[in-house]
């Protein structure tokens, strides 16, 4: 009953605690049940195939998403001949797919990303796709287009493939973006297979047909039928989801813990406010550990509110979190979100445990108060550091010091998360260290100020000086908000201009050209830029579930490139004609390979070729773990797309467009980062910096709105002492001041250490050096937000005390 009346007598107090909690709530339950309702889908392509069978999967545990281990024309020819006379099968049909997009106007249109959309017409038996007008492609120059391009039966239409631009007939439209052609033409395209349709007779037992399909592949394939058709997404759709469930969860993971500091950092500073109280009920017999349970309940009755207001507003909005992440590219469109008991009693649990750890702290400090608390009227904090708090801050600091190395030394794709853990670790810890560090940098600020005429800026310094707790506690959000807020956006930009430069640096190039509505470029498209750089990436299957990337590069890449290259051994001049390669150090030892000797290599044609290790080199002479030439990857992969091509000269933009390309300078290729994989960084930042920036700034408000009201008392000292009603408010103004200052020195400082570290680990990888670009415009705005509101939320309230403390004054 206490609880419930102390929470009634001092709503207030209690307003910042229940909405962080409801908001956390809320996020929370979005999260789950997005993140539960985010489950793989059979293809479109495939709704109407019950039985499947898919190449080889290969190990994944690298995080590139590779596909499966292609088989090769004459693997695919015998599986089709065992698995055409299984029981029950009508037809065997493999599933050949390559890059295809049309030109439409002189400029290539509906760019298809990562997605292969030319196939062979005998697999749209798989959907099973109707034509919309015309006939089944025969010729090796006739193609099936999508009916939305306007493009009638007869009509001729150029189709863009890795090749180049090559002049088609319509034979016939249907309703789907995919382009089919003749058989024979698709083998030419795509000789490699990962998935054999079967077309099952009206009637067949699929359990039996997928037994017998099992018996006929044996170990080189996987049988798919029922849900485990949902296997078949493709890898770049899979990635996609990948990546939005890590903004998901990063979501939940920083809302825990902003929820946890702000509950924290509210009941913390209540604390210390309410001493007398905890003092008084200390000398009419309370016990600590009645005075601990009363806390309890009142954080546990704040958090069951909270987390039924959160958990209600969380359903209500999970629709429009799902819609967003397909707006995104980070769901599948048509995904829809499914209501689930699981995610929302978890949520709302969730929320109570939030509530219970923000408490623990301040519960125990109150506990310790002592009776004779009851009669002081100053409240000057003899003690602000305990050897508890020294202890914790310690562990935390040198905890987030290690994650720094650990982040520096990380994955691209874990690079980020692990220096949020970092920068979490060290903001819990300086928060700690913050009353030992305020006294300093209070008298470092203000002994430059101290020839200042006048009382106003001794008073501010005093009382930061006697209230350290008060500062801190308006301190700790502001170091929060600035800490993550130019970490995030210090990381995003670091790593944008990094990756960018790292090859144009290499390649000592004045202009890049790059895709412009294509998912990549054109064997086309880089011999129109005379005398470029290109890299032209690939994937080598190694044997078992071993697979590692390769480039081939063209004789100007690597005669520029191998200048900054550390042979190990063998020789660079080696690396010329078909089936020649150059291993990094690294890769040379997992797969045992060594230099001069020939080792067998599966391609993405699906064919198995011995190629000669003619040199190795160390790791930090290319990002890149195997180096091949241009021709042997053409040869072998006739889809593989260029990413870019480096060149000191310029190419006009008439002769790239119709390529789907373009030239840009280097300053612009470094700055621009149109990527799908930098999209989805884009709002992977915007979310996480928004979401600290709103606590924070909850949190600051909160802290202040506290603090103001509890001082009448003082303001009315103050103003019987002499001092006007403006230097009343000038003080508050620069308490506020100050305490946003002191977290944002701290939060940059964390920003920077940790942006330093990361700098660090990017530049060994890329083996060039990166620069540290600190996110001013986002700094800026950082710290506005904070002091604005900080301002607002002080000065307001003290007005407003001033005015109800003048009748007292004037008496």
């Amino acid at each position: 009953m206490l609880s419930l009346a102390t929470i009634r007598k001092r709503w207030a107090s209690f307003l910042g605690t229940f909405v962080a909690l409801g908001l956390g709530v809320t996020i929370l339950t979005m999260t789950a049940l997005v993140l539960t309702s985010a489950e793989p889908e059979v293809p479109r392509r495939y709704a109407a195939t019950q039985v499947v069978v898919q190449s080889p999967g290969v190990d994944q545990s690298d995080g590139t998403f590779t596909p499966s281990k292609p088989w090769s024309q004459q693997r695919t020819a015998e599986l089709l001949r065992a698995l055409g006379g299984v029981p029950g099968v009508a037809k065997a049909v493999p599933d050949r797919a390559f890059y295809a997009q049309t030109v439409i106007d002189g400029k290539p249109v509906a760019d298809p990303g990562s997605e292969l959309r030319g196939h062979a017409w005998s697999s749209a038996a798989f959907g099973p796709e109707q034509l919309a007008s015309g006939s089944a492609p025969t010729g090796d120059r006739q193609v099936v287009v999508d009916a939305s391009l306007g493009l009638a039966p007869g009509s001729a239409v150029t189709l863009l493939t890795a090749a180049g631009p090559a002049s088609y007939t319509v034979s016939g439209t249907v309703a789907s973006p995919s382009f089919y052609v003749s058989d024979t033409a698709a083998e030419a395209l795509a000789p490699g297979a990962r998935v054999i349709g079967l077309v099952t007779a009206p009637g067949a037992d699929v359990s039996a047909v997928a037994a017998a399909a099992t018996a006929a592949v044996g170990g080189d394939g996987k049988v798919l039928h029922g849900d485990a058709l949902a296997e078949l997404e493709a890898r770049s759709a899979e990635k996609t989801r990948w990546i939005g469930m890590q903004i998901l969860i990063a979501m939940a993971g920083l809302t825990a813990f902003v929820s946890i500091f702000v509950v924290a950092s509210t009941f913390a500073f209540a604390i210390v406010q309410r001493r007398r109280e905890f003092g008084l009920l200390r000398t009419i017999g309370a016990t600590p550990r009645q005075i601990k349970r009363m806390m309890y309940a009142e954080s546990l009755g704040v958090g069951l509110a909270a987390g039924l207001t959160g958990v209600v507003l969380g359903a209500l909005l999970a629709p429009a979190l799902g819609s967003l992440m397909v707006e995104g590219g980070l769901e599948p469109a048509g995904f829809t979100v499914r209501f689930q008991a699981l995610p929302l009693l978890g949520s709302f649990a969730l929320g109570l445990v939030v509530a219970m750890l923000g408490v623990w702290s301040a519960s125990r400090r109150a506990a310790r108060i002592a009776p004779l608390e009851a009669l002081r009227e100053a409240t000057v904090e003899h003690r602000p550091m305990t050897r508890g708090r020294w202890i914790a801050g310690g562990v935390f600091t040198v905890l987030g010091l290690g994650l720094v190395v650990v982040a520096a030394d990380s994955e691209s794709d874990s690079m980020i998360n692990n220096a949020l853990y970092a920068a979490m670790a060290l903001i819990v810890g300086l928060t700690l260290f913050a009353p030992a560090v305020i006294p300093l940098i209070v008298r470092a600020v203000w002994w430059p100020l101290a020839g200042l005429r006048g009382a106003t800026s001794m008073v501010a310094r005093e009382s930061s000086l006697t209230a350290v707790r008060r500062t801190a506690s308006t301190a700790a959000p502001v170091l929060v908000t600035v800490g993550l807020a130019v970490l995030i956006a210090g990381l995003f930009q670091m790593k944008a201009t990094g990756y960018a430069l790292e090859e144009t640096v290499k390649q000592e190039a004045t202009s890049v050209v790059t895709p412009q509505g294509t998912p990549g470029l054109s064997d086309a498209a880089v011999a129109a830029v005379p005398g470029g750089a290109s890299l032209l990436p690939t994937q080598l299957y190694a044997g078992g579930t071993d697979h590692v990337g390769a480039v081939g590069m063209s004789d100007t890449a690597f005669r520029k490139a191998r200048t900054r290259m550390t042979v190990s051994s063998g020789s660079l001049d080696d690396l010329k004609g078909d089936n020649t390669m150059v291993v990094k150090a690294s890769t040379a030892s997992w797969l045992g390979w060594t230099t001069g000797r020939s080792v067998p290599v599966t391609f993405e044609d699906g064919r198995t070729v011995d190629v000669r290790v003619v040199a190795e080199i160390t790791d930090n002479s290319s990002t890149s773990s195997v180096l091949l030439t241009t021709g042997t990857v053409r040869a072998h992969d006739p889809s593989a797309l260029t990413s870019v091509v480096y060149t000191a000269g310029t190419t006009s933009a008439s002769t790239l467009a119709p390529l789907g390309a373009q030239s840009l300078s280097t300053a612009e290729y470094a700055s621009r980062t149109n990527s799908e994989d930098d999209d989805l960084v884009r709002i992977f930042l915007i979310i996480l910096i928004g979401m600290s920036l709103g606590y924070t700034c909850l949190a600051i408000a909160n802290t202040l709105l506290m603090a103001t009201a509890e001082r009448a008392a003082d303001f009315a000292v103050l103003r019987l002492s002499g001092a006007t009603r403006r230097q009343v408010l000038r003080i508050v103004a620069a308490e506020s001041a100050l305490a946003v200052g002191i977290g944002t020195t701290l939060g940059l400082l964390i920003a920077v250490v940790t942006l330093v570290g990361i700098r660090s680990g990017l530049s060994s990888q890329l083996g060039t050096n990166v620069n540290l670009n600190l996110p001013w415009s986002t700094m800026a705005l950082t710290i506005g937000v904070c002091l604005l509101l900080a301002l607002a939320a002080s000065v307001l309230p003290a007005r407003m005390a001033l005015r109800r403390t003048g009748a007292r004054v004037a008496a």
